[in-house]
């Protein structure tokens, strides 16, 4: 209590009877009080001024009312001319009405704030700046006409302006306390908002780290299920499935080859055939015309078919000559037709294919039936969502940890400006306890 006494002395000037520098420690938690105290009795100590002050200008802004009357009731001084008289009445309704105007524009407060003082103080300085120099020029016109009221106007407008000075000397000092109390207050309120923004920054991180953490759990569990899962003897079934289908594929396509390589030597008769269908030379049945088709189109299809009265229906067209091939062509033809209509050579071909159809067929449903390949899908998505998720949250992490950073590095520099200016207010002595060291 002593310490804190001798520091209000210090502050509001009253000289210590122990000049050597004496330590003044402050918690953290109540200096925002103490602030606030002082600002309002260093206020409390400036209003009485600001209110006699206030009383001197109102009593000056009287005096020029008065003096404004006083002129535009005055008479000229004997001898004047005519036209001095005109340029000076003109020049006396300005004066008038500049001086009119610096009693409606200077309206004196009624609130006895230091800080509102100090306002009204700038703009009346402006404003009589401003009439005086658009009344200048009047003025000097209006001396040699009425010297004794020219000389009393001079003389309010300087008591005003003087009244206006001593205003604001009088609460300057004291003003400029305020504003390094004020100034203080503001780096409190500061570091009080810094020091909340770190605790909710600190929780968020934690809180991160918490999701971060499970997440990663989460992902070496989806891991581990996958590894199982591809170690099972489900699995390695699909695979073997998976293989054979690719096998019978293969076959497939090779005994759709053969198929198509038994009708390559009768291709250039087939479209002469086809040509002379679509010409109406010579119009096939719908049933060969069909089989015609199919043979181009899919040609391991056709030989299921019962090629016997297309291949004998070409023979005849073929030996007849109406096809117009060569004699070498004819021959090749006829021969591969003969490959044709052999029976256990085309049945063996057909078998052969049928099966390797059969088979994939079969292998495929049971692979469908297989849920091993859905649940590894559903493990990998999830596998993904948690990768996505831990990438997204360690970014998070970092980002935060950064704006942590930087709100630290935002605190300290705030607490060395605080120190600083609390110590030029309070005494080079003074210290500043924080709860949290």
């Amino acid at each position: 209590m002593v310490e804190e006494m001798k520091f209000i002395e210090r502050l509001f000037g009253k000289k210590q009877d122990i000049e050597e520098p004496r330590s003044v420690v402050f918690d953290f938690e109540k200096l925002p009080g103490t602030v606030k105290n002082e600002i309002k009795g260093q206020e409390d100590m400036l209003r009485p001024v600001v209110k006699d002050k206030y009383e001197a200008i109102r009593q000056a802004l009287r005096e020029l009312e008065k003096l404004k009357k006083e002129l535009l009731a005055a008479e000229p001084i004997e001898g004047a001319s005519k036209r001095g008289e005109k340029l000076g009445d003109s020049n006396r309704d300005n004066v008038a009405n500049n001086l009119k105007l610096i009693d409606d524009k200077l309206k004196v407060p009624g609130n006895t704030s230091p800080s509102n003082a100090s306002e009204f103080y700038t703009d009346a300085k402006s404003t009589l700046k401003n009439v005086l120099d658009n009344t200048r020029k009047s003025l000097l016109y209006i001396k040699a006409l009425y010297p004794r009221e020219h000389q009393k106007i001079n003389q309010g407008l300087a008591d005003l302006e003087d009244s206006l000075d001593e205003l604001y000397s009088s609460i300057m000092e004291g003003n400029g306390r305020v504003s390094e109390l004020q100034k203080i207050a503001g780096e409190i309120d500061t570091i009080e908002r810094v020091n909340r923004e770190i605790e909710q920054s600190t929780k968020k991180i934690v809180d991160l780290d918490t999701k971060y953490e499970s997440a990663k759990s989460k992902l070496s569990g989806y891991d581990s299920k996958l590894a199982e899962l591809e170690n099972s003897s489900e699995f390695e079934r699909a695979k073997q499935l998976e293989t054979e289908i690719r096998l019978l594929d293969t076959k497939i396509v090779d005994a759709g080859s053969e198929a198509r390589r038994l009708f390559t030597p009768l291709s250039k008769a087939i479209s002469r055939m086809e040509k002379q269908d679509e010409n109406e030379r010579c119009v096939l049945s719908p049933e060969n015309r069909k089989t015609l088709k199919t043979i181009n189109e899919d040609p391991a299809s056709a030989i299921e078919y019962d090629l016997g009265p297309f291949l004998s229906e070409l023979t005849g067209r073929i030996e007849s000559g109406e096809l117009g091939l060569k004699d070498q062509m004819c021959d090749k033809a006829l021969k591969q037709i003969q490959v044709l209509e052999d029976s256990k050579t085309m049945s063996l071909l057909v078998e052969q294919r049928k099966k390797y159809l059969f088979d994939r067929e079969a292998f495929i449903q049971e692979l469908n039936g297989l849920s091993i390949y859905q649940e590894k899908e559903d493990i990998e998505r999830e596998i993904e969502n948690y990768h996505s998720l831990s990438r997204s949250l360690n970014n998070d992490i970092e980002s935060e940890r950064k704006h942590l950073d930087g709100l630290k590095e935002e605190l300290e520099i705030t607490k060395s400006v605080l120190i600083s200016d609390v110590r030029h207010v309070f005494g080079k002595e003074t210290v500043i306890e924080y709860n949290d060291q």
